[in-house]
């Protein structure tokens, strides 16, 4: 799956933000230590200041943070 990278100041900008004016922006960091926001986050943009940078965000493939539970 692909994701667009953010740096750690993008994502403190859209901390907060919404992307259509009524759902959040979600950045979450992967298990490589990648901010990022999903694609779909910015397909839908239309946030007014956003939308000039976040469609040129590099994609980069989704590397999910595994958790492994203890066996009892």
């Amino acid at each position: 799956m692909k994701v667009r990278q953010l740096t750690a100041e993008q994502k403190d900008l859209l901390v907060g933000q919404t992307y259509d004016g009524v759902q959040y922006f979600n950045p979450t960091q992967d298990a490589d230590g990648n901010w990022f926001i999903s694609n779909e986050e910015v397909d839908q943009c239309t946030h007014t200041g956003v939308t000039e940078w976040i469609h040129d965000l590099p994609e980069i493939d989704y590397n999910p943070v595994v958790t492994e539970l203890p066996l009892n």
